[in-house]
């Protein structure tokens, strides 16, 4: 979990998040440690920021964590071209590597410097497949990363963003979220039903 650090600079509004999750009981760092994020990358279809902000943390049922933060993609104190958050989730019973973007937000990455992505697949399920773009090692790994359950409830919701699957854990942003309350309210909503489409047994 991210470790505090000394910010020199806050980005507008964090007064309200520190608020919110002194209401939800939930673990705050303004600005987190960065090896926390670090860890998860590279990420396929995203772009990794340079800064985080604004990190919320929940222990879940699972014997996991979820914590959401505010990526910053422009230097500190700087205006980004937009703000938005982005959750990174624990859970054990993961095993699969696989990545899915609907539509472009504006954090969808453009340019490969680390490694290139894993190969575009497609699943054999007709809708899935005209409307999401879907990275894997092979159709039947991403099939197997992103089953029917989560494919049927990110389909209901009209899901757009990023959602990428990694052994024991996931991350996923969903375009049109801020860094205000009730968006951080809205991800880790998110976070807990993808949770429970993945679970084995469905």
């Amino acid at each position: 979990m991210p470790t505090a650090m000394a910010p020199a600079w806050l980005p507008p509004g964090t007064d309200l998040i520190a608020a919110y999750a002194a209401s939800r009981r939930l673990g705050y760092e303004a600005k987190p440690a960065e090896d926390f994020f670090r860890r998860w990358e590279p990420h396929d279809t995203m772009v990794s920021p340079e800064l985080w902000y604004n990190a919320c943390t929940q222990t879940t049922p699972w014997g996991g964590h979820v914590t959401i933060a505010e990526p910053w993609t422009a230097g500190e104190a700087c205006e980004p071209l937009d703000r938005t958050l982005v959750a990174f989730t624990t859970a054990s019973w993961l095993t699969r590597r696989a990545a899915m973007r609907v539509g472009e937000p504006f954090l969808t990455k453009v340019a490969f410097l680390e490694a290139p992505p894993p190969p575009t697949v497609t699943l054999g399920d007709k809708v899935w497949d005209e409307h999401v773009t879907t990275f894997a090692a092979s159709p039947a790994e991403a099939a197997a990363a992103f089953p029917k359950p989560v494919r049927d409830y990110l389909r209901r919701r009209g899901f757009q963003g990023h959602l990428e699957m990694r052994p024991h854990g996931f991350v996923v942003h969903e375009a049109g979220l801020g860094p205000r309350p009730e968006h951080y309210d809205v991800l880790f909503r998110l976070v807990y039903d993808l949770a429970a489409a993945l679970r084995p047994g469905r």
